[in-house]
């Protein structure tokens, strides 16, 4: 009896390797999948028919471990060890660069690289042919931990100008400062909306953080920290000769109400119009969309100011990189890593971008005899985003499908979008990607809450009028900088671009 138990056992242990082997070739795969989903999605992972697709197409199926609370995933990925009990993959996976690098650095997570080109082909080659995007991915050592979301056409933050209003006046769209002061006097001026009162707004802001896009208008863009690379030297936008031209034309066009008078002291929810039969007041907004300020039935009457020239050439700053690391990681624990890659990678190819975002054609869409698509019945439903979509909450590895986006059927989105484009097509990144370690990141978050608290405040009392622009106030500013560790910020940032150099070489 115990041989005859043995021989059994045996036999089983054979077919095991053989099941594996048919699994990989056609059969179905199981892994463990951990993210993050955030509760006001509604989403389920176990219900929606993105995995179940995804399903059908690579034999892969999940068992899904669903983070609703941002705070308990981080504490999860934090406590992970190598020999601890790992899913096989991290989706949504929310993870910081400074979380990544330390992931792998106790090998909690794997280097993905060597594997791509073979596994991932779609992505492979998007990295390869966009230097920006594959430095946006790597980690300080070249390695590539995580896998990102790609916007090819990312929002950005636009001034919207009213054509109406040009219409009446009869201007034109402006392409430099002097035209666009211009253009803000004769909307101040001359009644555009013809209601007969003074009541005009020729250009809304809301606070430092739009004026100093504006800042493009004198050749000086620069990223969230107030810096910029220029031939391999990292450098800081506010002690650049021309940012005391550009505060000098802001003062000047507040002093006149050329710009909001309550652009220092608003917000979005105070200024946004809901009432499309409410007076038009504002001439020009800042906004990455018309309608996030204003009612749907008006985006028609507003246009891009393409980036303004300075000194013949067009530079404007990105909102931010077009590439979201982080989405995606493969663990230590995968015993297939590369069948994981080649699942995610089909997200990488448009016909994957479209059905993470918009389902399947003929179920949840049609495409029309000219070309256009549009939602099925079922996809205008309110639960379409929750039970079909992926792309919501949390952000999915993948791309963008902007061209299959650009051919929707509503006449309205097709221009918003390409208006956008007027702005994407110039908008660049002011400093080149960086991934902080943690340390790096507790070292930097100290000077950055002084000297940008320090700029915006000394960007808004130029303007309000309260300081004079002098030489003295100037040397004072410079002085404060100095002593809120300017110095070492700088080189913080100089470090970064000479490391992110060597790992180039």
């Amino acid at each position: 009896m115990y041989k005859r138990l043995l021989c059994i056992w045996l036999c089983v242990l054979m077919l095991v390797p053989a099941l594996i082997l048919a699994a990989s070739e056609g059969g179905s795969i199981q892994f463990i999948m951990m993210g993050y989903e955030p509760e006001g999605t509604y989403r389920k992972w176990e219900d929606n028919l993105f995995f179940q697709r995804m399903a059908e197409k690579t034999g892969i199926t999940f068992e899904f471990r669903q983070f609703s609370s941002a705070r308990l995933l981080a504490e999860a990925k934090s406590a992970m060890t190598a020999d601890g009990e790992l899913p096989d993959a991290f989706f949504k996976a929310d993870l910081t660069p400074a979380e990544a690098i330390d992931l792998l650095d106790r090998g909690v997570l794997i280097d993905l690289k060597a594997l791509l080109p073979t596994h991932a082909p779609n992505l492979w080659a998007i990295l390869s042919q966009n230097e920006s995007y594959m430095e946006a991915v790597a980690l300080p050592d070249g390695s590539i931990a995580t896998l990102p979301y790609i916007d090819l056409a990312p929002a950005q933050n636009c001034m919207w100008i009213n054509k109406k209003w040009l219409q009446t006046l009869k201007l034109p769209i402006p392409t430099n400062a002097e035209e666009l002061e211009q253009v803000l006097v004769a909307m101040r001026d001359k009644d555009p909306n013809q209601n007969g009162r003074k009541d005009e707004v020729p250009l809304a802001f809301l606070g430092a953080y739009d004026l100093k896009y504006l800042a493009h208008a004198f050749g000086l863009i620069a990223n969230d920290f107030n810096v910029f690379e220029e031939k391999g030297t990292a450098r800081f936008m506010p002690l650049e000769d021309s940012f005391r031209d550009f505060i000098a034309w802001s003062g000047r066009m507040y002093a006149e109400g050329l710009l909001d008078r309550e652009g220092f002291s608003t917000a979005d929810t105070m200024r946004r119009v809901t009432d499309a039969k409410s007076t038009m007041r504002y001439g020009v907004v800042m906004a990455p969309l018309v309608t996030q300020l204003l009612p749907l039935e008006w985006a028609a009457d507003y246009a891009v100011i393409a980036p303004l020239r300075w000194q013949e050439e067009q530079r404007y700053r990105s909102i931010a990189s077009p590439v979201t690391n982080g989405t995606f990681a493969i663990t230590s624990a995968c015993e297939d890593p590369g069948a994981l890659l080649k699942w995610v990678d089909y997200l990488y190819s448009e016909e994957g971008a479209i059905m993470a975002a918009n389902g399947v054609e003929k179920v949840d869409y049609v495409i029309d005899g000219d070309g256009t698509w549009r939602k099925t019945e079922s996809a205008n439903q309110m639960g379409f985003l929750s039970d079909v979509s992926i792309v919501t909450g949390a952000v999915p590895p993948g791309i963008t499908a902007d061209e299959f986006q650009r051919l929707y059927s509503d006449t309205q989105v097709r221009y918003i979008i390409d208006q956008v484009a007027l702005v994407t097509d110039v908008a660049l990144e002011p400093f080149p990607a960086y991934a902080l370690s943690l340390e790096q990141e507790a070292a930097i978050a100290p000077l950055q809450s002084a000297i940008g608290r320090y700029v915006d405040e000394s960007i808004a009392r130029w303007v309000l009028g309260e300081w004079e622009i002098t030489d003295t106030q100037f040397a004072v500013f410079v002085q404060e900088l100095n002593g809120r560790g300017l110095q070492e910020f700088m080189t913080f940032w100089q470090d970064i671009l000479d490391t992110r150099k060597e790992v180039v070489r």
